[in-house]
């Protein structure tokens, strides 16, 4: 059963603000950051349950280049709550709390 993946308001934020950063340094690399968030979008739509555990129950992430995807199941739909860095302290975009 193929689900959908919808970003809540503050990781779609997260998303604007990482590829608009990206995007000032190499058009490539928002470009390669945008294709590696739809791979995982399908992932997610098709295995919600595929990656690890998140540290709050119910919640998993999965790891997307350098970035870690934070998500929850949300009735039929997987919600996609924070997109960050996945070293703050090396991090080449901003970082986001």
């Amino acid at each position: 059963m193929t689900r959908s993946v919808v970003y809540s308001r503050r990781a779609a934020a997260e998303v604007e603000e990482i590829t608009a950063f990206l995007a000032e340094h190499s058009k490539v690399a928002a470009e390669r950051f945008s294709q590696s968030l739809q791979r995982a979008e399908l992932q997610l739509s098709q295995f919600p349950n595929s990656s690890a555990p998140g540290p709050l129950p119910g919640t998993r992430r999965l790891i997307v280049g350098n970035y870690v995807v934070s998500y929850r199941r949300r009735g039929s739909d997987v919600e996609i709550f924070a997109v960050r860095h996945s070293r703050p302290g090396d991090a080449p975009g901003p970082i986001i709390s």
